[in-house]
């Protein structure tokens, strides 16, 4: 069937009596729906129009539509779907919610209706901005927008109202613009206030605690007289701790091994960007001179 499919999800816990009556009105639409006795549907709309519930209004009046397409009442529909059409003047039904003859007369409606609302709109703004009620001219000159974006009409005349309409929105919103005062401007910082942190300069990592293996090798012999030379890189994380060691220049195989082990333990105040700690890298010289 062309008509609309009939989706109605509704708990029933803790609703008022009221409410709860139009959902059995519409529970009853639900079940007369497959049997497609429409009149049974009108029936039935128009006892849960009965109820107080303004939130069931634009579906009433939807159903109350399809219904009465399907009866080939179409003067009757046509004033039911104006209704629809002078609440929102945006709606259209989409090709998943309704077959060609529904979309046809919603489509024939809104041709007809929509240029008449748009200079309704159009009067009602204009009045607004000459009597400097900026934001209700505004207000109705998008509603002109709105109602005549695509639409397709003979109406030589409605082209000229959207542009007019454009102009005077234009011109309603600068000249609100203008009548709103001036945020103050924001006081000046106190001189004691930190500098942003996007702002701070890097700084490298600082050495807390950095000590090196004893070096007295008396067992080397004319060896022990010698001066030697290497280095090490140690990874330092946001903490401030040692996670990698590393030889860059070796040193001396019996001092190596000793010097990776004690650069673990090393300490650092972490390197910084941004404000913030980062992980980085240093690189410490060592010299191994002889025991005087």
């Amino acid at each position: 069937m062309w008509l609309l499919r009939l989706v109605l999800v509704v708990s029933l816990a803790g609703m008022p009596d009221a409410a709860a009556a139009a959902q059995d009105a519409f529970d009853q639409v639900r079940q007369l729906y497959a049997s497609a006795d429409y009149e049974a549907i009108l029936a039935a709309l128009d006892r849960a129009e009965a109820v107080p519930a303004p939130e069931r209004t634009a579906e009433i009046d939807y159903y109350r539509a399809l219904c009465l397409i399907a009866l080939g009442r179409s003067a009757d529909a046509d004033l039911v779907i104006e209704r629809i059409v002078a609440a929102n003047p945006r709606y259209e039904p989409g090709e998943d919610e309704a077959g060609p003859r529904v979309r046809a007369a919603f489509t024939s409606v809104r041709r007809r209706l929509l240029p008449e609302i748009a200079r309704e709109h159009y009067t009602a703004g204009k009045g607004a901005y000459d009597r400097k009620d900026f934001s209700k001219a505004e207000e109705d000159f998008q509603k002109v927008l709105d109602v005549t974006e695509n639409l397709s009409s003979e109406d030589a005349g409605l082209a000229d109202i959207r542009t007019l309409a454009g102009g005077f929105l234009d011109l309603s919103r600068a000249a609100r613009a203008s009548l709103e005062p001036e945020p103050a401007p924001e006081p000046p910082p106190p001189a004691s206030e930190p500098v942003p942190a996007s702002n701070q300069p890097p700084r490298d990592a600082i050495a807390l605690s950095q000590e090196l293996p004893p070096w007295n090798p008396t067992w080397l012999g004319s060896q022990s007289r010698l001066e030697f030379r290497g280095s090490v890189e140690v990874i330092i994380d946001e903490r401030g701790d040692v996670t990698s060691v590393r030889m860059l220049e070796p040193i001396h195989p019996a001092y190596d091994p000793q010097l990776l082990s004690a650069a673990k333990a090393w300490k650092y105040q972490p390197a910084h960007r941004n404000g913030r700690p980062i992980v980085s890298s240093r690189r410490v010289d060592v010299v191994l001179r002889p025991n005087e």
